[in-house]
Parts: structure tokens; C-alpha cells; sequence
């Protein structure tokens, strides 16, 4: 369901809210799937090094691929976001399975976002 609206999501709607979700939610968080979530907002306050932007790919990458079937992560690039220094978000270039909920990886279509900085930061889904 649409966080916002409530109305039904699906497609590539649906695989972005959940991307969002899960980079936004610390991990241990939800009582009944304490694997949900990742460990982005360990790297909360940290300079703005190679390595704290190397170990936010890798964390993006591993928990999105191990808790959202339908989505691969093909290309990420870091950018700077508007309003305020230093802050970093970064653009996901994704290809989106249809089926992949069903271990069908034949049908393949391919989108992109931007993650911003608050969602990596904030540890709560209520992006």
C-alpha cells in the first residue's frame, strides 16, 4: 500500500517504496522481521570520506538484494544534494524483475532514483 494515499502499489511504484523502506529502517526495528532494514544510519555523522561513501554502497547493496527479490542494483553514483553542504545522497539505477518475487528473472525493466540523505540518515521509515 502507498504510505502516503493508502492506495494499492504496484510495479516499479511498489519496488521504489520498498527500496526506500528498508535503507530508511535500522535494522532490529520491526518486532516480527528484525531482518528488515539496514545498517545505514551507523555511518550517521561520519566525514564524507572514499571509504564512509564505499561501506554506504556495499550496505545499500547487500540489503536490498537480500530483502527485495524484484530489485537489482545495476549502477549507483553518489551526488550532492541542494541545501545543504556536505550532504550526499545517492542516484540507484536499478533494473526491476516483475516476477522476481517468483524466481522469474525473464521479463526486466530498468528505473532510476534518488536516495536522499535523509532517508539514509533519519533510521525511520517515514520517508
Amino acid at each position: 500500500m502507498d504510505r502516503a494515499t493508502g492506495r494499492l502499489l504496484r510495479g516499479r511504484a511498489h519496488a521504489e517504496q520498498s527500496v526506500r523502506d528498508i535503507l530508511a529502517t535500522r535494522k532490529f526495528q520491526r518486532v516480527m522481521n528484525l531482518d528488515h532494514g539496514s545498517e545505514l544510519a551507523a555511518l550517521r555523522g561520519e566525514n564524507m570520506t572514499a571509504a564512509n561513501v564505499l561501506k554506504a554502497y556495499a550496505e545499500i547493496v547487500q540489503a536490498v538484494h537480500a530483502q527485495e527479490p524484484g530489485v537489482r542494483i545495476a549502477r549507483m553514483e553518489p551526488t550532492y544534494l541542494a541545501g545543504r553542504q556536505g550532504a550526499i545522497g545517492f542516484d540507484l539505477h536499478q533494473v526491476f524483475y516483475p516476477y522476481g518475487h517468483l524466481g522469474d528473472y525473464s521479463v526486466a525493466e530498468g528505473f532510476t532514483f534518488t536516495l536522499p540523505a535523509s532517508v539514509i540518515t533519519r533510521g525511520s521509515a517515514a520517508a
